[in-house]
């Protein structure tokens, strides 16, 4: 089971701890049924938890008592096991009508999430909730260790402003690979594709012709080529109303965690730039 050309052949997904935005997970399971690929679930159980728990100086606030108690290390292990069970079921809820091949893991820790990751793969981070979450050890872990795989990454913003409109390609030139990546994604998803390019930039004819046998129409507009310049619009503006930006990791800021900032509202699709060698190896190694 793969994506067509692009090569994909699993989402796999960082399930938020509290697992309320409920909406942002689904917009991440919707792709990977339209892509046809295999989707896999992790929940990080951090064990340092239960281990800080038992320091003799750890105390934890409570606020509702609005004093410092020590931290019940039962009580944290009865935690964990609760929000195990309540994403289990949550995730089983979401899938149970969808067609694609799904699976649920625990992990231990973000970084082992990234030893389960492939270069095939879409990792899909989630934005928290919660704005406190963004800044926990577990969240930025898991964003450190999606960013040092090879893998394609989806940051899927906690609110979601569309889920229906056209699939831009924020690219650098003719044969930015977030071109191709938008191409196949917009025929699965039956959307036009918008491509941002620098003035002049003439898209090349195989990727036109592409588009017509797909049934893909292509709407070329003139831009810098930035994810920041292509997110500044206001989300309801009548600009192009794009409901997935595909970029190549070239593009991006350096400061991974301000990337969710950058979003306002549409999920954000970054790809490695060389995506297609990554995809010509693997309809190789299918082929054998």
């Amino acid at each position: 089971m793969t994506s067509p050309r692009i090569g994909f052949k699993r989402m796999v997904v960082g399930l938020p701890q509290s697992m309320a935005n409920r909406a942002a997970v689904e917009t991440a399971l919707d792709l990977a049924e339209f892509l046809n690929i295999e989707l896999l679930a992790t929940f990080v159980a951090d064990p340092t938890l239960p281990t800080l728990a038992g320091l003799s100086g750890a105390r934890e606030l409570r606020a509702l008592d609005q004093e410092w108690q020590a931290i019940d290390v039962a009580q944290i292990t009865r935690d964990i096991d609760h929000a195990i069970t309540v994403a289990r079921q949550r995730f089983a809820e979401s899938v149970k009508s969808r067609t694609m091949k799904t699976s649920f893991d625990i992990v231990a820790g973000a970084e082992v999430i990234a030893s389960l990751i492939r270069a095939d793969d879409i990792v899909a981070i989630i934005e928290p909730t919660h704005p406190g979450e963004k800044i926990t050890r577990h969240f930025t872990r898991l964003l450190d260790a999606a960013f040092e795989t090879a893998a394609a990454i989806l940051a899927v913003p906690r609110r979601i402003v569309r889920t229906t409109g056209p699939i831009m390609a924020v690219a650098t030139g003719p044969e930015d690979p977030s071109i191709r990546v938008a191409l196949e994604i917009a025929a699965a998803l039956k959307e036009r594709l918008i491509v941002v390019t620098q003035p002049g930039t003439l898209l090349s004819p195989e990727i036109l012709a592409d588009a017509e046998q797909l049934g893909v129409q292509v709407e070329q507009i003139a831009g810098s080529g930035l994810v920041a310049n292509a997110s500044a619009r206001a989300p309801f503006s009548a600009g192009p109303q794009e409901r997935l930006r595909v970029v190549t990791r070239s593009r991006l800021a350096d400061d991974a965690p301000r990337l969710f900032s950058t979003l306002h509202g549409v999920p954000l699709l970054v790809v490695e730039l060389d995506r297609a060698e990554l995809a010509a190896e693997q309809e190789k190694r299918e082929s054998r």
